[in-house]
């Protein structure tokens, strides 16, 4: 079992639970238990955390222990620890016995809760501050997208923040906090540059086997890579023979950091498709596409083609204009019959086309 199957999901708990209830419950998987377990603490003034999985002769996990986030208590080595960098957290844990233990039916493959105890040695919080505990902190992947494209908008995290507010009624009912969002923004850069160098790394590797393969980068402000290009050798000899037609296809959207992929292809004598160069660009603007072509350009030791097919993005064509003055521009037969359709009456007119 891997650590992805004590994930959350999602739970819907009651209002009012008691033992009996809890006792004849069955789960799934572990992630679905302790989504219960966390949408119970939170309903009643507490946080929980994953504590001890007993496994089997086999190797097996076969029991899992959530426990209340305040079980035990700080390790003594700890306390007395002299070279501290820090100070001393704030004692959190008193002993509190409350916990939920489930244990795994063979028969029928299922999860059932064997213990369930519910009473704490501390005052619970009140709804109000439940939403500060560790184990309620926690922001969505539908809410990390709509904080990525407010923040494209120019919006601010507490402007942010509000609009979560406004959405769930109130802020003691938002499930993460303003430095929640500061964080989440940070760990994103810091897994761009991370890939961004690991990238980088990848095509210093291909060119000891490649001694033509091509890439350029442009990098933004605050050392952000927004334009990428690159083109092995492979596909320079095919743009050598085939490249006097050049499609331009920018519709296959954007991926996990934002980067609009393009490639840059065409097809040869046996109709099957040649990739010339992949592109990834920050900006869909002339200016973007500009230093595209030019890069191509350069790739391509200065060949132009002859011919560039397209979706008819208008700033797609002024690049083209500019960089290729001789070329001909051509649409693409997807929006040629895209405009057919919504200009012609007539159903069956682009079955013409087929």
């Amino acid at each position: 079992m891997t650590q992805t199957d004590i994930e959350p999901q999602s739970a819907q708990v009651p209002s009012h639970v008691n033992i009996e209830d809890v006792l004849k419950m069955e789960f799934c998987t572990p992630g679905e238990a302790r989504e219960f377990y966390t949408s119970y603490s939170r309903l009643k003034g507490f946080a929980i955390r994953k504590s001890k999985r007993v496994k089997n002769a086999r190797g097996e996990i076969v029991r899992y222990n959530f426990v209340c986030n305040r079980q035990g208590f700080r390790h003594k080595k700890w306390l007395d620890k002299l070279d501290r960098k820090r100070e001393h957290k704030p004692i959190m844990r008193c002993g509190c016995v409350a916990e939920m233990r489930i244990k795994k039916n063979h028969t029928n493959r299922k999860w059932f809760v064997s213990q369930f105890m519910e009473d704490h040695n501390y005052t619970l919080l009140s709804k109000r501050f439940i939403g500060y505990l560790p184990s309620h902190r926690n922001m969505s992947d539908v809410e990390i997208a709509q904080m990525n494209s407010m923040r494209q908008v120019g919006i601010s995290i507490p402007k942010i923040y509000q609009s979560f507010a406004m959405q769930v009624g109130g802020f003691n009912l938002v499930r993460f906090t303003k430095q929640d969002m500061h964080n989440e923004v940070r760990k994103q850069r810091a897994l761009q540059n991370g890939d961004v160098n690991a990238a980088l790394h990848f095509f210093d590797y291909a060119a000891r086997n490649d001694e033509k393969l091509f890439w350029r980068y442009e990098v933004a402000a605050g050392s952000r890579m927004c334009d990428i290009i690159w083109s092995d050798g492979r596909s320079q000899e095919d743009y050598e023979a085939f490249g006097d037609v050049l499609a331009f296809d920018a519709t296959f959207g954007r991926n996990k950091y934002n980067l609009s992929i393009i490639v840059l292809s065409e097809v040869n004598h046996h109709n099957q498709t040649c990739v010339f160069a992949a592109v990834m660009v920050l900006c869909e603007s002339q200016d973007s596409y500009k230093w595209v072509l030019r890069r191509f350009m350069e790739c391509m030791r200065g060949k132009a083609p002859k011919a560039v097919i397209t979706d008819g993005d208008p700033s797609m064509r002024l690049a083209i204009m500019h960089v290729f003055p001789d070329a001909h521009h051509k649409l693409c037969v997807w929006r040629l019959l895209r405009n057919a359709t919504a200009h012609v009456s007539q159903p069956c007119f682009t079955q013409l086309f087929k």
